[in-house]
């Protein structure tokens, strides 16, 4: 890895002190974290863009255990982690106070969670069951106690450790051994745990489903860790230590997590509608080993010409994620008819002309693929332009 990427002389005392300002460039950027980046970007439009049948493996899992899209949203709770503390270094480095850093935290998180909401209520915002929760919503909250942890709390790298490792205990011992009013204890399902307690008590009519919210409140507790365990990366991997080391690191950690995941999910199962505490690990351990590999590929030997494509969503992710949605919701609130005379909307009748020469489940596929593709094109504009979407 080359120096820019380094925290500089003041690194190793930042690593315990995660806080204090890094004598490091400005324009400081991890190429290979906008590559993972891009690749999450991908697989989450890909994934969510399926106007029929999915793939076995290439969706959720119905509840316990995980398919490949039970990757993207940890990945990304993650990935927001590692870039926290190359984007305060350089808040810091022009000499932005900690209370301008905490408004400026605050305002992001607010309009990440308004965004989040106008998603979810476009584009009818019938506002009597408008959903509350969402994916931005969760990240909205999680970014904002991770950065009051890191910048205006000041926790070391240690005691973050510490924490994570309390409030995934504490988070397990609570949804297994304390009895919910009503249910008793240790139910996992998808009504009678604690987090759809807490849901049903404070948003009633306002969850995904009709009893129940799979990005629940709750849930935002563990997701917390899982954004630290990012947050912890982007610290170590701006440490000056030497590339090959932190790659060893990177990859015994990650699979140290991974085991750890699959040891504890007997007693509390990979589930992302829960984000257990077993998910956290696993899916953690994936997504260091994911960066690493990024990180050795393209950091350290410097093969990019592969790039492009994920560097593309990955300057522009919040961009991708809420206009490939407002495509799709605009689609599928067009009105239209099958040729059988069936009504139906332009996104499924997309998906249905494609089904009736690839067959249900790779017309579905091929449709996604083709949007996913529009939307990188239209991203590619962007950023041939210089124009990157932050919120």
């Amino acid at each position: 890895m080359d120096d820019q990427n380094a925290a500089g002389p003041t690194a190793a005392a930042t690593a315990d002190h995660p806080t204090e300002p890094a004598v490091v460039p400005v324009k400081e950027r991890l190429r290979s974290l906008d590559v993972f980046r891009g690749f999450t970007l991908l697989g989450m439009v890909l994934v969510n863009s399926h106007p029929g049948k999915i793939f076995p493996g290439l969706g959720h899992a119905s509840w316990n255990g995980w398919g490949f899209a039970d990757l993207i949203f940890p990945f990304f709770v993650f990935i927001v982690g590692v870039a926290m503390p190359y984007s305060f270094a350089s808040r810091l480095a022009r000499g932005d106070s900690r209370s301008k850093l905490f408004w400026q935290v605050l305002r992001r998180s607010v309009l990440l969670f308004a965004v989040g909401v106008f998603l979810n209520g476009y584009p009818q915002f019938d506002l009597a069951p408008l959903r509350v929760m969402n994916v931005l919503q969760r990240i909205a909250i999680c970014y904002f106690f991770a950065s009051i942890l890191y910048v205006y709390l000041r926790l070391t790298a240690r005691s973050m450790v510490w924490l994570c490792g309390t409030i995934l205990v504490v988070y397990f011992v609570l949804m297994k051994f304390v009895p919910v009013p009503g249910f008793g204890a240790g139910v996992l399902e998808p009504v009678g745990n604690w987090g759809n307690y807490i849901d049903q008590l404070v948003m009633p009519g306002r969850l995904g489903h009709k009893t129940w919210e799979s990005k629940s409140l709750l849930g935002c507790v563990p997701a917390l860790v899982t954004m630290l365990t990012g947050l912890l990366t982007g610290i170590y991997l701006r440490t000056p230590r030497p590339a090959y080391e932190k790659l060893t690191n990177l990859y015994f950690h990650g699979s140290l997590c991974m085991a750890a995941g699959v040891i504890w999910s007997p007693w509390f199962p990979i589930n992302q509608h829960l984000w257990t505490s077993s998910l956290v690990l696993f899916m953690g351990g994936v997504a260091l080993a994911g960066l690493a590999t990024c990180y050795y590929i393209v950091d350290v030997r410097k093969v990019t010409w592969w790039t492009l494509p994920f560097l593309i969503f990955g300057v522009n992710s919040i961009a991708v994620w809420v206009f490939s949605q407002l495509g799709m919701k605009t689609l599928m609130a067009i009105q239209t008819v099958a040729p059988d005379g069936a009504a139906t909307n332009l996104w499924k009748a997309g998906g249905d002309i494609l089904s009736r020469h690839l067959g249900e489940m790779g017309g579905s596929f091929v449709f996604a693929v083709l949007y996913d593709l529009f939307w990188l094109g239209v991203m590619g504009i962007l950023y041939w332009r210089r124009i990157f979407i932050k919120l």
